[in-house]
Formats: structure tokens, sequence, C-alpha cells
């Protein structure tokens, strides 16, 4: 059976308007101002760790120096039998050191305590700011020691001697020195900041000579 629809009904069409797809202008301008934030939190954190790592890499760089020349300054002392006013062409002062140690054999044994030497020179070269030099004088034909001259560090500020807090340059009687203070300072400039660290040790001559 076929029904018919009645006169004056009308049919309607629900219709629904289509979206458009993309962003718009202002969603992206939104979403490009959240992308740099993003990039820039990131390019600092970025930056502020490269600085960080460079800071300690060079300060760790400074410290090794210092350290170094620390432990061969000390080891030089501790043998030494005596500290002298002058030796050869050399003249101790606050930033010069002149040691006199035993000569030694072949294995490092001392030869003759009291009458075969060799010496040993620290100073800031005087020509070249900042080195710091270290001069072996051996006796020839006896000590095992080599005659030698080399840099321990080549960024150094200062290198101060002393002796139970006199300055070496105003000690009236070197025989009397059982001590040395060393006080030495090193720096490092990177990326237009300098990097500075001092130590200061005080050592004994373990092998004086009453």
């Amino acid at each position: 059976m076929i029904k018919h629809r009645k006169k004056g009904t009308r049919t309607r069409i629900s219709t629904q308007k289509s979206r458009p797809k993309g962003l718009t202008l202002m969603e992206l301008l939104i979403v490009l101002s959240l992308v740099s934030l993003i990039v820039t939190g990131l390019f600092s954190l970025y930056t502020a760790s490269q600085r960080y790592y460079i800071s300690e890499s060079s300060r760790a760089d400074v410290l090794r120096d210092v350290r170094y020349v620390q432990t061969w300054v000390s080891r030089d002392i501790k043998e030494a039998v005596q500290v002298l006013p002058t030796w050869d062409a050399y003249t101790a002062s606050d930033s010069c050191l002149i040691l006199r140690l035993p000569a030694v054999d072949a294995s490092g044994y001392i030869i003759d305590i009291e009458y075969e030497f060799d010496h040993v020179i620290y100073r800031l070269h005087p020509q070249i700011p900042g080195r710091l030099e270290r001069i072996v004088d051996a006796k020839d034909g006896v000590s095992s020691r080599a005659d030698s001259s080399r840099f321990l560090a080549t960024r150094v500020n200062s290198f101060q001697v002393s002796s139970e807090g006199v300055n070496l340059s105003a000690v009236a009687d070197f025989s009397q020195l059982c001590s040395i203070d060393i006080s030495l300072t090193s720096s490092k400039n990177m990326l237009g900041r300098s990097y500075q660290e001092t130590l200061q040790t005080g050592v004994k001559l373990r092998n004086k000579m009453d």
C-alpha cells in the first residue's frame, strides 16, 4: 500500500556548515610564539651548561698546573741539604730558590751527603713572563742526574718563596733555614674570563745538614 504525504507538509533538510581545514593566522602566530619560547629556553640551557663546562675545565687545568709544580718543588726541598743564597750566576730572591741536593748514583742512592752535591734552581724566567723554570746543575762525572733546564709551567702569575713568614730576600743566614714556604699562583684566560688558582705549601728539608 502506498502512502501519500499530506499536502502542506514541508521536508526539513538539516545542513551543517563545514569547518575550514588548517590553522588560522592567529593560531599560527600562537604556535610560533610557543615554539620560539621553547627553542630560546633550550638554547639558554645549552649555553649555560657549556659555560659551566668551560669554567670548570679551565679551573681544573689551572689547578693541575699548580699541583704539578708543587709536587716537583716539594720533592726537591725534601731532598735538599741546604738552601743557598747564590750559586753560579743565580741569586736567591723572593721568586728564585736555590737548593743543594746530595748527588745520587744510578740507583737513586745518595753517594756522599757531606761532599758530593747537585744544585737545583727554581725561578720565574726573567725574559719570558709566566714561565717557571727548573734548572738542574749536576756534578759532572759523579751524579746520575743530568744537567737540564725546563719549564714546569707557562701560566704562572706569582712564585713566592719564604721561610717562617720571612721572604727569602730578607733572610740573613741561609744556613739556618730548615723549611721553605711556597706560594704559587697560576691563571688561564678563556672566552674573555680569567681563571686563577693559588696553592701554598710548607716543606721541611729532611736532609738538612747541621
